[in-house]
């Protein structure tokens, strides 16, 4: 098996350039034909405000569990 039969024949740069030309043609017709996705933030909304509620009422209710044990460790040695 030759090289142009496995290959194919070499091309001059010249089609190459005019091939690249119209592969962007296509792609920018295509492009302004479409309709525009949505941002990723209004697909994939954030919830660091639900996650730092959630942190803050852990934090508060480990406290007063340590607050709650303290005591209760307290009164032992009473």
């Amino acid at each position: 098996m030759s090289r142009v039969q496995k290959f194919g024949s070499r091309k001059s740069i010249s089609s190459i350039a005019a091939k690249k030309q119209a592969e962007q043609a296509a792609s920018e017709a295509a492009a302004s034909s479409e309709v525009p996705f949505p941002s990723r933030r209004k697909s994939h909304p954030s919830n660091k405000q639900q996650m730092a509620g959630w942190f803050y009422k852990i934090i508060i209710f480990l406290f007063l569990l340590l607050l709650v044990g303290l005591l209760l460790w307290g009164k032992q040695f009473e």
